[in-house]
């Protein structure tokens, strides 16, 4: 069942059975499915990015627009781009950022209507991912203005990105 599996994981994660490895490489070329928008954004990684939708077209303008940002990408979709491995399944999130103080960042955006189980879900996944990666790993899910428990709003995110 997902209970015991997310126990399981768990048990495994805390004895060091399971563990971060550095392993992603972000590909010289992406490219982009027929049938999506390609958007072209300053410091962007790539000439253009995947498609994305009105909040987190915003949410990565602004980013890209702090000083501080040395490049963003938008991470590629299922089987394709970076994924925190889970106790059920694989986590895909939305944003890859790079810091002048040799940060990375990564960022899941989420409507106010995904406050469900499986946005904590990939919460608890993404900063535990943070927590055992190290002090330049950072893991932020950031809801449009809804505020929830250990998650960030798209108002107070920035400051925090600004600061790494």
């Amino acid at each position: 069942t997902g209970l015991y599996a997310k126990n399981k994981f768990l048990d495994l994660l805390n004895s060091n059975e399971i563990f971060t490895k550095s392993h992603f490489e972000f590909p010289k070329n992406i490219v982009l499915s027929n049938d999506s928008k390609s958007i072209t954004i300053g410091k962007s990684l790539y000439e253009a990015e995947g498609s994305m939708n009105g909040f987190e077209q915003n949410m990565i303008m602004e980013i890209a627009s702090l000083s501080n940002v040395v490049f963003w990408h938008r991470n590629l979709g299922r089987g394709k781009g970076f994924y925190i491995n889970g106790s059920i399944s694989n986590h895909f999130p939305d944003f890859i950022l790079y810091t002048d103080k040799g940060n990375i960042i990564i960022i899941e955006t989420k409507g106010d209507d995904r406050g469900n189980d499986d946005s904590k879900e990939k919460n608890r996944l993404g900063r535990l991912w943070a927590q055992k990666s190290g002090d330049n790993y950072k893991y932020f899910m950031v809801f449009q203005t809804i505020n929830v428990e250990d998650a960030y709003n798209a108002s107070n995110i920035i400051n925090i990105i600004s600061r790494l």
